[in-house]
């Protein structure tokens, strides 16, 4: 029997539990599927003796993925874990949790039983060690190459770890993009999954919940988060992509519509946008974003209500906004510099004038360059 120590400590990752473990075990299989889809995973769990087993059709465990860092998916976007360290994490969390853990790796015919040793070299602090069995005490190969099994896990643990896993879920609402799936189901709503597990809870994302793809997103080492502007940006283009009205509306009044682009929005939801705008504002409101805006529309006799700034976007680009839109074209024209408005014109008429006539405008120009500057000092 071989003997193999891993310099880590049992406490790693202190913030992680059962459910937290099992998932590297899942994403794993999930990953193995993914890059073959003849390597088919496997999931099951027996209530009665209390014991998940994970694996896959033909896949092995090289002792080298024992090192950490030791990965074949860290320049594959497919793959949902990259950095070469979950199944060893979630080892070390089981053991410290007090359950068991055999990996089955028929291929190479062996049976790894890892457990928590004092550790001599560490001055017997417990350390994971993983003891290999070289030779297999079975004549046939199963089904399955490579097969994990966690024991002590309780029913109620086991409910946990399904409710954090869609791939054990049936029949929850989504809706596909090419970014990922936005989740509609009230108990889903403002949690984030990537590649069907739960990563983490995001208050603010009240609407939908969401499960990226892994190519979309990048996973910390711990799985705690995803970026937030990362969220907020790919939910925007999920919602501009299913182009549904009601999602629409509700986006934009809220965490997941901040980076929605106007552009995207047909017109005929503009035009029914604003006229919820103005049917819940009165006729004379005005979507504003900044104080600064709202302070120059006072003025102007309206009425500025704060939104967000896709959707004062998305309003006034509409048709019901025509005439706020050009009375805005028009005071930034007044804004602009005489100078500036002079240069613009002069570009217009250059090729209609005679030689001398264009040293005279530009001769002109130069002195109005100086008399805005001496106004600015």
């Amino acid at each position: 029997m071989r003997k193999y120590e891993l310099s880590i400590s049992a406490d790693y990752v202190p913030e992680w539990g059962t459910t937290e473990a099992i998932r590297e075990y899942f994403q794993n299989s999930i990953d193995e599927e993914t890059r073959d889809s003849s390597n088919k995973m496997f999931f099951d769990y027996d209530s009665a003796t209390q014991t998940i087993r994970i694996g896959n059709k033909h896949s092995d465990l090289d002792i080298k993925t024992l090192l950490f860092g030791v990965t074949t998916k860290n320049k594959d976007s497919a793959m949902i874990g990259n950095h070469g360290e979950g199944y060893k994490i979630a080892t070390v969390v089981l053991l410290r949790l007090g359950k068991t853990v055999v990996f089955q790796n028929y291929c190479r015919r062996e049976i790894w039983r890892p457990r928590l040793v004092k550790s001599r070299r560490y001055g017997g602090v417990l350390v994971p060690t993983f003891f290999v069995e070289p030779e297999a005490v079975w004549k046939k190969i199963p089904e399955h190459s490579l097969i994990i099994e966690v024991g002590g896990i309780t029913p109620e643990e086991y409910q946990q770890i399904k409710d954090c896993n869609l791939h054990m879920q049936e029949g929850y609402a989504h809706r596909d993009t090419s970014y990922g799936a936005i989740l509609d189901d009230e108990e889903n709503k403002g949690r984030i999954f990537v590649g069907g597990l739960f990563i983490c809870k995001e208050p603010r994302l009240e609407d939908i919940g969401i499960d990226f793809k892994p190519k979309v997103v990048r996973l910390e080492r711990d799985r705690s988060m995803v970026n937030s502007f990362d969220v907020q940006w790919y939910a925007a283009r999920m919602v501009e992509e299913l182009k549904d009205a009601e999602t629409t509306k509700r986006s934009l009044n809220s965490y997941s519509g901040v980076y929605i682009n106007s552009y995207s929005v047909p017109s005929g939801l503009k035009n029914e946008i604003a006229e919820d705008f103005i049917n819940e504002h009165g006729a004379k409101a005005v979507p504003v974003s900044n104080q600064a805006d709202m302070e120059k529309l006072k003025k102007r006799g309206y009425r500025p209500v704060i939104v967000s700034e896709a959707k004062r976007d998305v309003i006034l680009e509409s048709e019901l906004y025509e005439e706020i839109r050009a009375e805005n074209t028009r005071e930034k024209e007044k804004a602009r510099p005489l100078y500036d408005r002079f240069c613009e014109f002069a570009e217009k008429i250059e090729d209609r004038l005679e030689e001398s006539e264009v040293t005279t405008l530009y001769e002109f120009l130069d002195e109005l360059s100086e008399l805005e500057e001496k106004k600015e000092d």
